[in-house]
């Protein structure tokens, strides 16, 4: 499926150069950026991310706008997404910003998600969604009252399945990316714990004490 992309100043601010791509999470489009009280001006998909099929969007994404070079934000499935897409096209990566990046997904997690998925899809949705959300309050109540019941709608379970897939088999690779990296985890993260994150040598590393998963919606987090 051809994928959209949101890309467009907010609140009338000139587009950053280079241009950042906010790669989102599993599960979820880019639209969860929008939650932000922060606007960031980042190009960001309209529906979740396939991974079978992700890096040739992105590569046409910046065909389609003349991008020579690009920022990367992702978050977590977005994370693994984004350092592929670093070590691939190192000419094409000014820098990675990866948030609550877990080194790899333990299998009998990503079986447990499947379960989840195939017995009641939309109320397991629902719930990892407010984990997802944890401690965030204010935005996982506009997530919930704006976005959610359209996007389980949008929702496509193959994709989905595909993306779990990815998870499952993703370890970080023993060759490096060549752009600089930081990598931000929330000690509160319950998706993806500290305690569990990718050590990424001569990565910048910020843990935010109260921070959740959704570390783009923090008050400290600041991209670069």
């Amino acid at each position: 499926m051809a994928q959209s992309w949101i890309y467009h100043a907010e609140g009338g601010k000139p587009l950053p150069h280079p241009p950042v791509l906010f790669l989102p999470g599993w599960g979820f489009s880019g639209q969860v950026l929008d939650l932000a009280e922060k606007r960031h001006s980042w190009a960001r998909p309209a529906v979740p991310l396939d991974p079978d099929t992700a890096v040739a969007e992105i590569l046409a994404f910046l065909a389609e706008h003349q991008i020579e070079t690009v920022q990367l934000v992702g978050w977590s499935m977005g994370a693994f997404l984004a350092y592929d897409f670093a070590r691939a096209f190192p000419e094409k990566a000014a820098g990675l910003t990866l948030l609550g990046m877990r080194a790899s997904w333990p299998p009998s997690e990503i079986k447990a998600i499947r379960l989840g998925l195939a017995d009641e899809p939309a109320s397991f949705l629902r719930n990892f969604y407010r984990k997802s959300l944890l401690g965030y309050k204010k935005e996982a109540l506009r997530f919930a009252a704006g976005q959610q019941e359209g996007l389980l709608e949008s929702l496509d379970m193959p994709t989905l399945g595909r993306g779990l897939d990815y998870l499952g088999q993703w370890r970080l690779p023993a060759q490096g990316v060549q752009c600089p990296v930081s990598c931000w985890h929330g000690r509160r993260d319950i998706i993806a714990p500290v305690a569990d994150r990718a050590m990424i040598p001569g990565a910048r590393l910020f843990v935010v004490e109260h921070g959740g998963h959704a570390l783009f919606l923090d008050r400290e987090f600041v991209p670069w």
